[in-house]
């Protein structure tokens, strides 16, 4: 495991008997909300110790965690436990956050648990983000080409389809994509934002990025920074 910046902590969330996950917390001072991200595929915790930083300027601390299998973390990776983990992050993230608020964040892989997460999240949540985000599981088959003999039974698309989840979501909720996206394209924004059932919800697709270099654009902390503000009661 990667050593801690300065002033960060690392904790455990156990998840089963004997298999528990890195959560690395990046405090900021005078942060009046907490951002829970879960990561990218090819991505761990340690790679988001610099830009700890970056949110801590917006007032906001940072918790990031690693699957099964990655970084840290015990276990095997797979994304049926990707899902199911998320709850026991999310309340192990309020437990470090204390009375600050807990927006989930989810990029790439990772808005699969975001989308987990939000379709039992009342209007009043604090927010969900989904950044260069899944919205078509069938699209997701097809990038990894696999064939299938028929369509998706039922039991898996309840627990796999992000679609079905977003229909259920009525928290405020930030769409972020690259318009240059070829990974996941914007099209699967598009469908996000229409799909997702919250009053308050924005699609931000910014123009020159593409799937890994989104955050390196003053437009996408600009929409980090409007979505996290404090809201007025």
């Amino acid at each position: 495991m990667s050593r801690a910046p300065e002033g960060a902590r690392d904790l455990r969330v156990e998840v089963a008997p004997g298999v528990s996950l890195h959560l690395r917390v990046h405090p900021a001072p005078g942060a009046h909300a907490m951002v829970l991200l879960f990561h990218g595929n090819g991505e761990v915790v340690a790679d988001y110790d610099a830009v700890g930083s970056n949110y801590a300027e917006l007032d906001v601390a940072l918790a990031v965690v690693d699957y099964r299998g990655y970084g840290a973390s015990d276990g095997v990776p797979t994304l049926r436990t990707c899902l199911t983990d998320a709850h026991a992050v999310l309340a192990a993230a309020r437990a470090a956050a204390g009375e600050m608020p807990v927006v989930v964040m989810g990029r790439s892989l990772g808005s699969a648990c975001a989308a987990e997460l939000c379709q039992d999240a009342p209007a009043s949540s604090p927010g969900f983000i989904f950044e260069s985000g899944i919205a078509d599981v069938h699209g997701i088959i097809r990038r990894r080409g696999i064939h299938l003999d028929g369509p998706l039974p039922e039991q898996d698309l309840a627990v796999f389809d992000p679609l079905r989840k977003f229909a259920r979501c009525e928290a405020r909720a930030l769409v972020l994509h690259g318009e240059r996206d070829t990974l996941i394209p914007p099209s699967e924004a598009e469908l996000t934002y229409a799909t997702l059932k919250s009053a308050d919800k924005t699609l931000a697709l910014v123009q020159g990025r593409g799937h890994n270099d989104l955050s390196q654009g003053f437009v996408y902390w600009e929409e980090l920074d409007t979505f996290l503000a404090p809201r007025q009661p």
